[in-house]
């Protein structure tokens, strides 16, 4: 056999492999070796079984070598249908990582790597994006590490953290995983929740990839959106202030998460009334995922003679005059700290009638320029909302056979 015949061997997968006499099998894991390709994956993994021992090193060395990542993510997508196979071995030892953060996660998952997979994803936020896209047989595999015993894998069953209450690089990270994916639906979703400074950079994305929704409701939605936002831009942002607060930040996470997120809008207004700055930050990061922008407890956060409290209203989007380009206070902290118009921080999926009645009462001034054009889009998200059933998703925790529905109220 000439060295022709050889480099189209190496091409092909395991069943041409045994045919090849020891010296030329040698010379093929070489060859495989130098080229690293993802091709050669699955050709060099066989040779690992190789009776002979030298075939076996440099397969394997050269499997630990590889860097490409292309290279990288074909053993990690082996590693993960066969979590206990020489693939998967290779990944743990030598940390091959998939490029992909959502598949990086099913992989540590799926291979058992589990303290190093909760601090990369405690949430399953990046598990389950992966484990809706996989097929049955990926599936049953994250199922049998859920089973296995680990207390801490029975919050996979529980609720999705909804994108309202994603950190920034939670979200950022989300996008860019879905747009590596070509997830239209997913990301068309998104952007129906998520503020304009998210948003806006996806209509690009959306016009260039030809793609539409099928729902006929949907699609028309889509068609308005790319035309209402032809040329407009996300505006320069100004940079995030000097000096931030770790314990600023503090206060809201333990508003979103502690026992003021258990009580109910009212009372938390009540509390409000007679609370110090600290936990009247509290009260108003609960509030922000309680009342709806222009509701009366966002009037009494805004209104709040605190300005902290006001500063923490318009940092979790809580008070937003979306029809306005500046923000209507006093206090010079609140001008510095407040980095975005309210326009573009404006949650979609937070919205209340009264929003866009305040749009469409909005001067023609307000839907001309840069602007304008996303008041346009958001105007068009809040008329759909408002004229399109409520959807609430409702999770139940259920064991194997936990799922997720949507509900029309």
């Amino acid at each position: 056999m000439d060295f022709q015949e050889l480099d189209k061997c190496t091409q092909r997968l395991r069943n041409h492999w045994p045919l090849l006499g020891p010296w030329l099998r040698r010379k093929a894991a070489q060859r495989l070796a130098a080229d690293g390709s993802a091709e050669a994956v699955p050709l060099l993994l066989e040779a690992l079984k190789d009776a002979d021992a030298q075939v076996r090193a440099t397969a394997d060395a050269a499997l630990r070598a590889l860097k490409e990542r292309d290279s990288v993510d074909a053993l990690c997508r082996i590693a993960v249908r066969g979590p206990s196979g020489a693939a998967a071995k290779i990944c743990i030892e030598a940390r091959k990582r998939p490029s992909d953060h959502d598949e990086a996660c099913m992989l540590l998952f799926v291979t058992r790597q589990l303290d190093e997979y909760f601090q990369e994803d405690f949430e399953f936020q990046g598990l389950r994006q992966a484990y809706d896209r996989a097929d049955g047989e990926v599936k049953a595999l994250v199922m049998d590490v859920v089973r296995g015993g680990d207390r801490r894998c029975l919050g996979f069953f529980g609720r999705r953290k909804p994108l309202s209450e994603c950190s920034e690089s939670e979200i950022k990270l989300a996008i860019d995983t879905a747009l590596r994916h070509r997830d239209w639906a997913r990301l068309f979703r998104a952007f129906q929740e998520l503020p304009m400074k998210y948003g806006l950079p996806l209509i690009d994305e959306f016009r260039k990839s030809g793609w539409e929704p099928e729902q006929a409701d949907l699609k028309a939605l889509y068609r308005g959106i790319l035309t209402e936002s032809k040329g407009a831009t996300l505006p320069a942002q100004p940079p995030p202030p000097k000096e931030t607060s770790p314990v600023f930040e503090k206060w809201l996470a333990e508003g979103r998460t502690g026992e003021n997120s258990r009580l109910g809008e009212a009372e938390l207004v009540q509390r409000l009334a007679g609370a110090a700055p600290p936990e009247g930050v509290k009260i108003a990061a609960a509030l922000a995922g309680k009342a709806a922008a222009g509701s009366a407890a966002a009037g009494a956060v805004e209104q709040n003679a605190h300005w902290l409290v006001r500063l923490a209203a318009h940092a979790t989007g809580l008070c937003a005059d979306i029809a306005q380009d500046q923000i209507q206070d006093g206090n010079y902290w609140v001008h510095e700290l407040v980095r975005s118009v309210a326009v573009l921080d404006f949650w979609p999926v937070k919205a209340a009638p009264s929003d866009l009645d305040k749009l469409n009462a909005a001067p023609r001034e307000a839907f001309t320029g840069t602007y304008g054009a996303i008041r346009r889009v958001l105007r068009l998200l809040l008329a759909h909302r408002v004229t399109t059933p409520e959807m609430t998703e409702v999770v139940f925790d259920a064991g194997e056979f936990a799922g997720e529905f949507t509900e029309a109220g």
